[in-house]
């Protein structure tokens, strides 16, 4: 899928959120194209020129040129395994919908979250009824029924304001009195957006609520949280139980941690008797969960009344642990201030050395507005290292960090921990080194190369009695690519 894929995207202007937020028309992109930029072209996180302009509203000609190109078509996978149907229909694009559906593009193509087309247009918030009855009339049954068992009308009742769309729907055959397959209701659904007027009008329409209602309030969607009015109103005028736990065991105060700025909420359940200590079937509390963010006032708000600082889940991973892995520097610091143990291994073995390799996340080509970005990854190794972390040790398994970084293919990382005096000739418990793993899994002789001008040994034999150079030979992208190993003799 990532064939087109390259290191050099950040310099196709067609790449460029900027050009497209410009609206160009047509002429401007062949000139482009002409300049040499590739239309066809993958970023990093595959999003393509195609799916560029149709996000940022290019017009149908524009889009329609662009699929014409070499290397684009509607069938092409783009982010997430998506066609361009998925965004189009997002977008509500009509025009768009029906040209790619009458030149094949496949209504029934799930992405890599399990999501078709139709919908991804109802997670886009779209309750136009032209955009579902092209899906219709080109075999989609209205009353199909979805993840957990829900149907079209479950899925868009929280934008469907007028409810022209919910009445379309009623004509196919759904009802406002339908459920999924966990009883919820369409007043449920209509709680994940927190439209209190929306919320009493179906109320007035004799749409029932099951306390179900107060966790998706809780789960929000994707691009907003709701506001603490509207867990006022389910739980102060409804009654809704502000205890009620999810089938996994947990409680609001979970799915409120993995949101940003949700203090004063949390405050609120908290008085309203929620358990911060309630650990879910996996073992995270809120406190876990919030460690993973960035959200320190969160964080404070919640350890006054968390027992443990260093309690951990059922995979060994404490609040620090979730920290180093997906937080910042700040956040570890904060919770080593407050007594998190660095010393926290995980079931496996892994110490925060491990998890702080994890974390490492190579800077984004392009990223707008071109600032500097803030080197976490070095401040969280300073932290650890002056709490005592040692970087040099083995994990469980006999790998050092080294053996952890090779497998991101990422000579960065592996400079930024150069000065660590990790020992490079180190064999794991399977008798590899970093560089036997490295020339199995290289792209390019570049790592190759490095790892040997910092002092890897060549002549080290795996248990198999192969060298590095052995290895090497057998990799198959470096055959491919005609790269030379004969340095590894």
């Amino acid at each position: 899928m990532l064939a087109s894929l390259s290191i050099n995207a950040q310099k196709n202007i067609l790449l460029d959120q900027n050009f497209w937020k410009a609206s160009p028309d047509i002429t401007a992109v062949k000139a482009e194209i002409e300049k040499g930029n590739n239309p066809s072209q993958l970023n990093p996180m595959a999003f393509d020129p195609v799916v560029m302009a149709i996000n940022n509203g290019a017009s149908f000609e524009i889009v329609k040129f662009l699929i014409e190109q070499p290397g684009n078509g509607v069938k092409k996978p783009t982010h997430d395994g998506r066609i361009y149907l998925h965004w189009a229909a997002m977008k509500g694009n009509n025009e768009l919908v029906n040209y790619l559906i009458e030149k094949g593009s496949d209504i029934n193509l799930e992405d890599s979250h399990a999501t078709t087309p139709l919908v991804f247009a109802t997670g886009g918030g779209q309750a136009n009824v032209a955009l579902y009855e092209a899906f219709f009339k080109a075999g989609i049954d209205p009353k199909k029924k979805y993840r957990d068992g829900a149907n079209l009308l479950l899925l868009t009742i929280a934008n469907d304001k007028d409810f022209v769309l919910t009445d379309y729907f009623i004509t196919k055959g759904l009802s406002l009195k339908d459920t999924d397959n966990n009883g919820n209701t369409s007043f449920n659904y209509t709680a994940r957006t927190g439209n209190i007027a929306l919320l009493k009008t179906l109320l007035k329409k004799g749409v029932k609520y099951t306390d179900n209602a107060l966790i998706m309030a809780a789960q929000g969607n994707r691009r907003s949280a709701n506001g603490i009015e509207v867990y006022q109103y389910l739980v102060d005028e409804l009654k809704i139980k502000p205890t009620v736990q999810t089938a996994n065991g947990q409680t609001v105060l979970h799915l409120l941690a993995g949101k940003d700025k949700q203090s004063q909420i949390v405050t609120y359940f908290i008085n309203k008797g929620v358990d911060v200590n309630k650990a879910d079937n996996e073992g995270n509390t809120a406190f876990i969960i919030a460690s993973g963010g960035k959200d320190i006032e969160l964080l404070q708000t919640l350890l006054p009344k968390f027992k443990n600082i260093n309690a951990v889940n059922a995979k060994g991973e404490s609040a620090l642990t979730q920290a180093v892995k997906n937080s910042s520097a700040d956040v570890v610091a904060f919770l080593l201030n407050n007594g998190a143990h660095s010393t926290i291994k995980d079931i496996e073995g892994n110490n925060l050395a491990y998890y702080v390799v994890e974390s490492y996340r190579a800077p984004r080509a392009g990223m707008p507005g071109g600032a500097a970005q803030k080197d976490d990854f070095g401040d969280k190794i300073t932290l650890l290292k002056s709490k005592g972390v040692d970087f040099t040790a083995k994990q469980k398994d006999g790998n050092t960090i080294y053996h952890s970084a090779i497998l991101k293919n990422d000579i960065t990382l592996l400079k930024k921990l150069a000065y660590l005096n990790i020992d490079v000739n180190a064999k794991n418990n399977e008798g590899i080194t970093v560089l036997h793993k490295a020339a199995m899994i290289a792209k390019d002789d570049v790592i190759l190369k490095y790892l040997l001008s910092i002092g890897a040994n060549k002549d080290i034999k795996t248990e198999f009695d192969e060298t590095a150079y052995d290895l090497a030979k057998e990799n198959e992208l470096l055959k491919k690519k005609n790269i030379s190993v004969d340095f590894l003799k």
